[in-house]
C-alpha cells in the first residue's frame, strides 16, 4: 500500500448554500471527480471544501494548538490527568515517537488539504463560467496549497512537493528540501496575491474566504520563516498602509463573537454553531474550563501570566483566574486547572454554550483568527528591527501598547508606557502577550527566533525544531520517506 494512497485518492465534495458562515454544513453528497467540476456552483463548492482542513480539529484532527500553544511554553496540557490525551504530552515534554497520533493527524490532515486545493487548481480551468469568479476560486486554491505547506514545513521539515492531485497510483513521492518548500508557498501567495480581491471588495457572504491580504499575510509569514526581512518590512508596511485594516479600539472584545470579523481581522477561520451539525469549533469545548461545559486543555502556564505586565488589559482576556467574576455573572473556579487557570480565548458565556441552546459539544461558534493587523504590525516590526530602522519597529509597537493600555475600559494611562527605543525582546514581548493562545504560533516563533532551545525544557536543538515523520507514513513509503534526525 503506497503512503500518501489514504490521503490523496478519495474526494468529498460539498455543495453549499450562501451565508455569512460558509462552513456550516455538513456533506450532502460524495460525488467522483468524472462527474463533478461542471458549473460554477461546483467550482466554488469544491474550493469550499478545501478549507476545512483549517479548522483546528483538537483532537482526531489536526491541532495546531497541542503544536502552538502547548508545545512551547504559553500552556500547559491540562484536561483530566496525565493520562487524558497522554500523546499531546508527549508533544509537550519532547518525547512524541513517530507513532505519535497528533503528528499523523498533522500530516494527514493538511496533506488532504493540499489534495483538495490541487483537485480545484485541476478541474476548475477546464469549467466554462464567470472569468472573474473562476479567477477568485483559483487564487483562493493557491492560497490554501500554500497555507497547508507551510502547516507541514513548520512542523516536518522536509515533505513531498505535490502540485496536482496524483491519478495514475504513484503514490510515493520523496521529501523535498525545506527551500524548495518554502518557494512553492512563497509562488502560491503570489499567485493568490494577485489573483484575490481585496477585503473591501468582497461580499459579506464571503466572510472567511481568502483575500488579497489572506495571501500577502501568508507571504509575510514566509518571509519571517526565511528571514527574509527587507521583503517582509516592505510587504508588512504595505499591508499597513493598505487601507484595507485598522486596529479595533478594544483588544479585549477581538475574542468575543462580537468581535469576529473586527477592522483588523485579515483572515479567520469561518465556524458555524448550528445546533446538530457538528460543525462548529472544537476549541471552545476542549479549552472551556472542566468545571463548566469543557475539558479543560490549553491551560494557561504560569510563565504566560508573568509575562504581561502589571495591569495590561491583554491578561484578562487571555487568562481566566480563580473566583474572578467573569461577564456573564459567573464566578470562575480553576480548582480543577492543571496550572490554577483556565483559558479565555475559547471561554464562552453560558448563553453562548452550545448545549445550552439546543446543540452539541462539535456546535461551537467561535472563529480560529489565522491572521490580524496587530500580528502584521509586530511581524513588520521585528523586521524593521532586523533592517536597522529600529525608529519604525518602535513606532510600530508603540500603537499595539496605546491600544491595548485603551482596551477593557482602562483609564490607568501610566501602564505600557511607550517604548523610547524598542528592543527586540520588547518587539518578542509584544508578540507573545498580544496573540497568546489565539493564533497559536509560539513554538514556531520560539524555533524561528532560534529561542527554544533556551526557554522549552527539554528541547534538543537540531532535532525538535520539527516533530517526527510519522512512522507509518514511512513504512508505507517503502523506504521513500525518511525520517527527521533524532527520531
Amino acid at each position: 500500500m503506497k503512503y500518501l494512497k489514504n490521503i490523496l485518492a478519495v474526494v468529498t465534495i460539498i455543495g453549499f448554500a450562501g451565508c455569512n458562515k460558509f462552513l456550516d454544513e455538513t456533506p450532502t453528497a460524495h460525488l467522483s471527480t468524472s462527474s463533478f467540476y461542471k458549473t460554477s456552483a461546483d467550482a466554488v463548492a469544491a474550493v469550499t471544501d478545501a478549507y476545512r482542513n483549517m479548522k483546528d480539529q483538537a483532537y482526531g484532527g489536526y491541532s495546531p494548538s497541542s503544536f502552538g500553544d502547548i508545545m512551547a511554553d504559553d500552556a500547559n496540557k491540562g484536561g483530566g490527568g496525565a493520562s487524558d490525551q497522554s500523546l499531546i504530552q508527549d508533544l509537550k515534554l519532547f518525547t512524541a515517537k513517530a507513532d505519535n497520533g497528533y503528528v499523523y493527524n498533522a500530516w494527514r490532515d493538511n496533506f488532504r488539504g493540499i489534495y483538495l486545493a490541487n483537485l480545484v487548481l485541476q478541474k476548475v480551468p477546464g469549467i466554462t463560467m464567470d472569468s472573474k469568479l473562476q479567477t477568485q476560486v483559483l487564487g483562493e486554491a493557491y492560497f490554501l496549497r500554500g497555507y497547508y505547506y507551510l502547516q507541514l514545513d513548520r512542523l516536518f521539515g522536509r515533505v513531498p512537493i505535490i502540485k496536482a492531485p496524483i491519478d495514475n497510483g504513484d503514490y510515493n513521492v520523496s521529501q523535498s528540501p525545506e527551500a524548495d518548500v518554502l518557494a512553492l508557498i512563497e509562488s502560491d501567495a503570489n499567485t493568490a496575491i494577485a489573483d484575490l480581491p481585496n477585503q473591501s471588495d468582497q461580499a459579506a457572504t464571503d466572510r472567511g474566504r481568502a483575500t488579497k491580504g489572506a495571501a500577502q499575510a501568508l507571504l509575510l509569514e514566509t518571509y519571517m520563516w526565511e528571514k527574509k526581512f527587507t521583503q517582509a518590512q516592505q510587504l508588512g508596511d504595505a499591508i499597513i498602509t493598505s487601507g484595507q485594516y485598522s486596529l479595533a479600539p478594544d483588544v479585549t472584545q477581538i475574542w468575543t463573537l462580537p468581535g469576529e470579523f473586527g477592522p483588523e481581522s485579515i483572515f479567520e477561520v469561518n465556524n458555524e454553531d448550528i445546533p446538530g451539525k457538528g460543525v462548529g469549533n472544537l476549541l471552545d469545548l476542549f479549552d472551556a474550563p472542566r468545571n463548566t461545559w469543557g475539558y479543560g486543555f490549553v491551560v494557561p502556564s504560569q510563565s504566560l501570566v508573568n509575562e504581561f505586565e502589571q495591569g495590561d488589559p491583554r491578561l484578562l482576556s487571555t487568562v481566566i483566574f480563580n473566583n474572578e467574576k467573569l461577564p456573564d455573572g459567573t464566578t470562575a473556579n480553576t480548582s480543577l486547572s492543571e496550572t490554577g487557570y483556565w483559558n479565555r480565548k475559547y471561554w464562552l458565556p453560558v448563553n453562548e454554550i452550545p448545549t445550552n441552546n439546543g446543540g452539541g459539544t462539535g456546535d461551537g461558534p467561535t472563529n480560529d483568527r489565522v491572521y490580524g493587523l496587530a500580528q502584521v504590525m509586530l511581524w513588520t516590526a521585528e523586521a524593521s528591527f532586523q533592517n536597522g530602522d529600529v525608529s519604525h519597529a518602535t513606532d510600530l509597537v508603540n500603537s499595539i501598547r496605546e491600544r491595548a493600555r485603551k482596551s477593557g475600559g482602562n483609564t490607568d494611562m501610566t501602564i505600557l508606557p511607550a517604548y523610547t527605543t524598542v528592543t527586540l525582546a520588547n518587539i518578542y514581548h509584544e508578540e507573545r502577550v498580544e496573540t497568546a493562545l489565539g493564533e497559536h504560533r509560539r513554538f514556531y516563533d520560539l524555533v524561528r527566533t532560534g529561542r527554544a532551545a533556551s526557554l522549552l525544557p527539554n528541547f534538543k536543538a537540531g532535532i525538535n525544531e520539527h516533530v517526527p515523520i510519522p512512522l507509518s507514513e514511512i513504512q508505507l513509503s517503502g523506504g521513500v520517506l525518511t525520517q527527521n534526525p533524532g527520531y
